[in-house]
């Protein structure tokens, strides 16, 4: 109240003079008005003082444990940065005794910039500790470990060959017309890597070693210079490719990619290269491709991802769905195959694929009117692991946004392949399933060992019927998660598995990564009866402001490496001591475990507490901190768990419980305003403390105790001065205190001044 007083009154007297300097000046200069200002000033502070001085101390506050961590406080700017996991309490106080808590340390995000290169393209080589990074104009080396210890010197600077072709079509020199490394793929072991990028809207690839030098002439890579089809003409175009080793025609290596393969994008392809003996340098097999300008086969894709799975090459990609466009223009999630061994046909399709077969991806909420999430934006695979496909989806741009993580088990994908046909028997007519009996023999889009020996009637089926009746249905039948109002761009999975005591633990772990640089973790488990849950762990805010261009994860390295325009950061996966301080969020996680010991989150290990399904909500009570608050009787206290509520707990439900000892354990009401105010983060203000309001109050979320505090309230109410002398000494202490508080106003006022300048 006092500092309310001070500083309210102080504050509108430097207004006035700053606001009309001049009248204001004038005005206190009579002999009236100055006195009358100034007698004012000293009745107002004189009372406050006075009211201060004697009262009892307002609030003392400490921890039950022994080893209760050390205050300190904050500032204005500082409270906004501060990490949310920590229990304060904050009170009104009658004395200008600012609140205390303790400060969370942050996480240690490692980081390297070598200016706005627009990093766009990873390719993670843990056998060698390396990340390539592909950016303008230059592909950079980055060590896995840590990545601030690499260097922009490590690097290969690849310059666009034809700047002013480019500009004089109408392209921006600074950025369209700079070569943009899209494709940065590991040739055999590892020792050499290829490369693909848009080169002033004129693609050109390259081959070099591993350690971004270039071969020497004697090894020389045939068919390597030319990047049409390989890789995109725009930087802003989305493309994707693979390079495969095994299975093609002759055993030879390719590139199958898909991108657009003209400066005006009207035709985009998925493709595969030219098959060389790389001993001799002659061509074995000739390119194939899908059917140009056909929208049959490929309608405006945004390809994601590509997979080498067996005799398979997978794409993932978005498209404008050619089945639903007598009904509007609609964009449809799509997943295509093309056999590696594909040759084409002998006179039909003869450049073009032979098995090429495409499938709507389903991943919606389930329900007598799906709600689908139509756009694929990113697909991951884990290494290794060939069964299952982790891909996020968005709504249309145009209308409700919304995002959803679902899941694709190869064998869906293979039931939908091997399903019906879907046909159109004229222009106006709708799309319907093919019947059995018009599908011909050998079933078209089958890997055979000579695709030249095919009948016409199944290239001509083939030609007309790539489109699958049966999408392919996404794993439980419902999406791992899904929230509104955000836009996942890119994807990246671990997965976790332990052994405790006998149980086997199997999770599974979703970075998402947005369009405003945050990265969300999830977690999703099943129960014993096989019935999958999931919960949001955690939300770091990676790239304030900046949408995540590429995301990476090492599992060898446990760590997360993310890049927007602007730079590329780290960081760890099993981020607990940083991260969470509180019982509650760190047994949900499944890198981490809570030692009751120390009281400290640990990397996990067998001993610590761990819940990630939260199947035991009292699994933390014994960690709960207790605090002890003693507020003097008529003052309004503010009880809360968290200065700012972490935004991952704030869709579960806060309960407040006062433990009396008039009416015993009851829950708060904040129907009463007039006594309990319920605060944004989960807190709680107490009106007016009297005797009643003594007590312990619990804090409940969604059923498990989150933090305790005792409330004392000290019934000695305020008695005035008795002496003039304590008049004197109030009014010689306040003073100083009023000289304080004049010189902090005129210093955030020259802050003020700075910041608008």
């Amino acid at each position: 109240v006092v500092v309310v007083v001070v500083v309210v009154f102080y504050h509108k007297f430097v207004k006035l003079i700053y606001i009309s300097k001049k009248k204001v000046i004038k005005t206190l200069s009579t002999g009236k008005m100055r006195k009358k200002w100034m007698a004012t000033a000293v009745r107002l502070l004189l009372f406050a003082l006075l009211f201060a001085q004697h009262c009892p101390t307002a609030t003392s506050w400490a921890t039950d444990e022994a080893n209760g961590s050390a205050a300190a406080s904050l500032s204005a700017a500082e409270h906004e940065s501060v990490v949310d996991n920590f229990f304060a309490a904050y009170f009104e106080q009658p004395c200008c005794v600012r609140p205390r808590h303790v400060r969370h340390h942050k996480n240690h995000v490692r980081e390297l910039s070598c200016g706005r290169m627009y990093y766009r393209t990873f390719h993670l080589d843990e056998n060698r500790d390396t990340l390539y990074v592909g950016a303008m104009d230059h592909v950079y080396r980055l060590n896995l470990s840590n990545i601030s210890h690499s260097s922009c010197k490590d690097s290969i600077n690849l310059e666009p060959s034809n700047i002013m072709s480019c500009t004089s079509k109408g392209k921006s020199e600074n950025f369209d017309c700079r070569n943009h490394i899209r494709v940065i793929q590991s040739i055999g072991d590892g020792s050499r890597i290829y490369i693909c990028g848009t080169n002033a809207h004129n693609p050109k690839d390259y081959v070099i070693y591993s350690n971004l030098t270039h071969l020497p002439r004697h090894e020389y890579v045939p068919g390597v210079g030319l990047g049409t089809a390989k890789c995109p003409y725009d930087p802003l175009d989305n493309s994707t490719a693979i390079w495969s080793e095994k299975g093609n025609p002759g055993q030879l290596p390719a590139l199958y990619s898909g991108t657009n393969a003209e400066f005006t994008k009207a035709d985009t392809v998925i493709f595969r290269t030219d098959l060389y003996n790389l001993t001799t340098g002659r061509k074995e097999f000739a390119f194939k491709r899908t059917l140009k300008y056909d929208s049959n086969w490929l309608d405006k894709p945004d390809f994601v991802g590509s997979y080498d799975i067996g005799q398979y090459v997978f794409f993932f990609f978005r498209e404008t769905a050619v089945e639903y466009i007598n009904c509007g223009k609609s964009i449809f999630s799509r997943v295509a195959r093309v056999c590696k061994k594909d040759t084409g046909g002998k006179s039909i399709l003869s450049h073009n694929w032979a098995t090429y077969l495409k499938a709507r991806l389903n991943c919606s909420i389930p329900g007598e009117y799906p709600f689908y999430f139509n756009e694929i934006q990113s697909i991951y695979k884990v290494p290794d692991d060939d069964t299952l496909f982790y891909g996020v989806f968005t709504t249309s741009t145009t209308g409700l946004m919304g995002s959803a993580i679902c899941t694709f088990r190869l064998e869906d994908i293979d039931h939908a392949f091997a399903g019906r046909f879907k046909e159109q028997a004229s222009s106006t007519s709708a799309w319907l399933p093919v019947l059995s009996t018009k599908v011909p023999e050998p079933r078209p889009g089958q890997c055979v060992n000579d695709t030249e020996t095919l009948p016409d009637s199944v290239l001509n089926f083939i030609r007309s019927h790539p489109l699958m009746d049966e999408a392919v249905a996404h794993k439980d039948n419902e999406p791992v998660f899904y929230m509104r109002d955000l836009f996942f761009t890119r994807l990246v999975v671990d997965v976790l598995d332990y052994v405790v005591f006998g149980n086997h633990l199997h999770y599974t772990v979703y970075y998402a990564a947005t369009n405003e640089g945050r990265v969300y973790k999830v977690v999703q488990w099943y129960n014993d009866e096989g019935v999958p849950g999931s919960a949001l762990l955690d939300i770091f805010d990676i790239m304030p402001g900046l949408p995540i261009t590429a995301m990476e994860i090492s599992r060898k390295h446990k760590a997360l490496y993310v890049a927007s325009d602007e730079s590329v950061r780290q960081i760890y996966l099993s981020m607990c001591t940083h991260r969470y301080d509180s019982c509650l969020r760190c047994v949900h996680d499944p890198y981490c475990g809570w030692d009751k010991q120390t009281k400290t989150c640990k990397p996990y290990q067998p001993g610590l507490l761990q819940d990630v399904t939260n199947s035991s909500r009292s699994v933390c009570e014994s960690s709960v901190v207790n605090k002890r608050l003693t507020v003097t009787f008529g003052q309004s206290v503010h009880l809360s768990c968290f200065v700012k509520m972490p935004q991952v707990l704030k869709v579960y439900p806060v309960t407040w419980y006062h433990h009396s000892k008039e009416k015993g354990r009851y829950m708060v009401s904040f129907s009463r305003v007039e006594k309990y105010i319920a605060t944004v983060e989960g807190g709680m203000v107490i009106v007016g403390a009297s005797e009643e309001d003594g007590g312990r109050y619990d804090c409940q979320l969604a059923g498990a105790l989150l933090c305790t505090f005792n409330l004392t309230v000290d019934a000695h109410r305020c008695s005035p001065p008795a002496r003039s002398a304590d008049y004197h000494r109030v009014y010689s202490d306040w003073c100083h205190e009023f000289q304080k508080y004049k010189s902090a106003m005129k210093s955030w006022e020259k802050k003020q001044a700075v910041s608008i300048a």
